[in-house]
């Protein structure tokens, strides 16, 4: 791809003319297997804004001071479309999109106004769909279907197939695909996904999930592929196995610990003392690889999808329950092949061996995260945990040992932030609380991050070279200074005594961070400080991770949750065989890219889902509410509003307009003062609001600020 991108613009600098595609296949001598990528070439440069393909279909420079822009279609406060250039908005009026919704890469002709002085640019061409998704329901009316966008209004008509019409009844909501062809102000539609009826009481988060293109079904196919799959271990597929050299661990003391509720169950532990003195922690990891083979459905499905998406009540798994809560979970008393890694560690932390190898186990007991915390946290004995007692204590001696190694190192830890919405049978929220990590929690979290780091050196530590076969590491780049230096200085202009200085190591990091943690107003400083480090994603390219200050990480753990982590088992039995020697390394190299570059987007697309169904919730949570005060925190102020967070954890603005009404004005960009009263306002502060307003539909929350003379909220949040 890189090749033919470089050729082409070489070619287009060389001469100042236009080419077509006919033209470009002959010059560059193109054979007819490498047209699909010289045409995925061509549309990235023509998407990029480096060339442009007239009405001719002609490919040329793209015109320089023309009135021709490209940018991403993106809708303002006012649901208003515009697309940014530069720092300029664009706006287009709705019946000048032309088929382009939210997220779609655009040309558009733009600053052309009618007699009337109206703003006339008009979206010339759909460059990319970003996901080309939208949502439609089913109504029926006097006996005749109707066929409407939910909750999305645009200026275009969508048409369906028979079929598609005939499928679909009255309550349905589902997911459909659109074209990029405008046939005379009609596009196609294709219904790709049923998100459920509107009877269902999580049908609100299954659309937004389904509005970012997360697969809520599958396809028959690879529901006929699981079914295929037994639901046991039979004692002559273990001998069978154990013949090929997987190790019986049956016998041992291994057990799960996860949330209450949870059904796939990717990880197991053990742990054991030897005659040394040292610990031998065993971490065994659910076998996935051993049912999902490499180009088969299953395995297809589970890398389009990326990895599970947990939101709320509601789980989307990237294997069929079949699999994920069946022969791959690791659950009690039932047979399971598994990926041991045994870690020999010190008393003071180190370690001292490892060795990976394929078992087979038998969990003696599904334990709950909240139970074990009775036991470690609270000294309550709980009834069917007896004789492991002793154990989760050792296992509690290696995860203390472990947290004075990471803090060593310069681990950086924020403290807890998720919440969780608690939500009744019908779907509403009735109360939120911040997810809290107890012993149990931090002892499987310490396990998983050794397991992950050990399996993170195996290529070093097989000579593998990167250039012949890739793996896949979790890296997460230095903090971008000129972010990390506007963090500080906004604190420092707010009156916190932090130190301006280069935070360059992780270690430098987390001396800032636990110089400020006893501070009342360290969460909303903390968040300052979060939106400066970069973020983690994968990469073939090691380059270590930050904020574990670790210099090799990966994923292993969680197979049937993240493809990563398949992906990663795939690559160890490939490298750890002879079959290695039989691999084309540049092919290799480029699926692992590809694999790296798809996770990491799906990733960030889950992130952007789960924000949106917490901000549609809590905005639910909030909308019977107006009018009443609420104990909240400052956790940031800006040039248009003040953000603040209620002691329910539900973030909501106040705009500096209104602000501006009471009395209020912004110093030094971070502070607000009341020109009668001089009352001072900064982030971490702790007042008292008043809701104002909730927006359902675009989940935002308002809030007013009391009057200046007022009294102030005071209690500790």
């Amino acid at each position: 791809m890189n090749k033919f991108i470089q050729s082409l613009k070489i070619l287009l600098k060389k001469e100042d003319k236009k080419w077509t595609l006919e033209e470009i296949i002959e010059l560059l001598n193109i054979q007819e297997k490498e047209l699909p990528i010289l045409k995925e070439a061509l549309k990235q440069l023509e998407v990029s804004g480096e060339i442009y393909l007239n009405d001719c279909q002609e490919y040329l420079p793209f015109p320089k001071d023309s009135s021709l822009a490209i940018g991403e279609l993106r809708f303002d406060y006012r649901k208003r479309p515009f697309i940014l250039v530069g720092r300029n908005m664009i706006f287009i009026p709705e019946n000048h999109l032309n088929g382009a919704i939210k997220g779609d890469i655009v040309l558009v002709k733009k600053n052309f106004f009618s007699h009337l002085g109206t703003n006339q640019s008009t979206v010339e061409k759909i460059l990319k769909r970003q996901n080309g998704l939208i949502i439609f329901e089913c109504q029926k009316r006097n006996g005749k279907k109707f066929i409407r966008p939910y909750n999305n209004p645009f200026s275009f008509r969508v048409s369906f197939s028979k079929k598609d019409r005939n499928a679909v009844k009255d309550g349905d909501r589902f997911s459909v695909q659109i074209d990029t062809i405008n046939h005379n102000g009609n596009f196609h539609g294709k219904i790709i996904c049923f998100i459920g009826h509107k009877g269902d009481p999580y049908l609100d988060i299954k659309t937004i999930a389904a509005s970012h293109g997360i697969r809520i079904e599958f396809p028959d196919s690879v529901l006929e592929e699981a079914e295929q799959i037994p639901n046991q271990i039979t004692e002559e597929e273990a001998k069978k196995e154990l013949k090929k050299g997987r190790i019986d661990l049956r016998e041992k003391m291994i057990f799960t610990i996860d949330g209450k509720h949870s059904c796939d169950l990717d990880d197991a532990v053990s742990i054991e003392k030897n005659e040394h003195g040292n610990y031998v922690l065993g971490v065994h990891i659910a076998d996935v690889s051993y049912y999902v083979k490499e180009g088969s459905n299953l395995q297809k499905e589970a890398f389009l999808r990326g990895h599970s998406y947990y939101f709320l009540n509601l789980v989307f798994p990237m294997l069929p329950p079949k699999l994920s809560n069946g022969i791959c979970s690791l659950n009690p008393g039932e047979d399971r092949f598994t990926k041991s890694c045994e870690i020999e560690i010190s008393p003071d932390g180190n370690i001292i061996r490892y060795q990976i190898f394929n078992s087979i186990i038998r969990s003696r007991k599904k334990m709950a995260y909240e139970e074990v915390n009775q036991i470690l946290d609270q000294q309550i004995p709980v009834p069917g945990y007896e004789e492991f007692i002793p154990t989760l204590h050792r296992m509690e001696e290696v995860s203390h040992i472990l947290d004075q190694k990471k803090q060593k190192r310069g681990y950086l830890s924020f403290g807890d932030k998720d919440i969780y919405i608690h939500l009744d049978s019908l779907g509403i929220p009735t109360h939120t609380t911040l997810r809290t990590r107890g012993s149990s929690e931090k002892l499987i979290e310490n396990f998983m991050l050794l397991a992950n780091e050990v399996i993170g050196t195996y290529p070093k530590d097989l000579h593998l070279d990167q250039e012949e076969l890739p793996y896949i590491y979790r890296i997460h780049d230095f903090p971008n200074q000129e972010r990390i230096r506007s963090a500080l200085n906004y604190l420092v202009q707010s009156g916190y005594p932090i130190e301006e200085r280069q935070y360059q190591s992780s270690k430098d990091f987390q001396d800032l961070l636990n110089s400020i943690s006893s501070l009342d107003a360290f969460p909303a400083i903390s968040d300052i400080l979060i939106r400066g480090l970069s973020k983690a994603k994968y990469s073939v390219e090691n380059i270590g991770h930050f904020g574990l200050a670790l210099p090799y990480y990966t994923h292993f753990t969680s197979p049937i949750r993240r493809y990563s982590d398949l992906q990663t088992h795939y690559n160890m039995n490939k490298y750890a065989s002879r079959e290695r020697f039989s691999l084309n390394p540049s092919e290799e190299r480029k699926k692992m890219i590809e694999v790296c570059k798809h996770t990491t987007e799906v990733e960030k697309i889950a992130d952007i889902a789960d924000q949106e169904i917490t901000a549609y919730k809590l905005a639910q949570f909030m909308e019977k509410k107006v009018g009443q005060t609420f104990p909240s925190m400052i956790t940031y102020i800006s040039k248009n509003h003040v953000i603040v967070k209620t002691n329910d954890f539900v973030t909501g603005t106040i705009p500096i307009e209104e602000l501006g009404k009471m009395g209020y004005e912004i110093t030094g960009g971070t502070t607000l003062i009341h020109s009668e009263t001089n009352q001072k306002w900064r982030i971490g502060d702790l007042i008292e609001v008043t809701l104002h307003d909730v927006d359902l539909e675009s989940r935002k929350i308002h809030f007013s600020l009391p009057s200046p003379k007022e009294k102030i909220y005071v209690k500790q949040v």
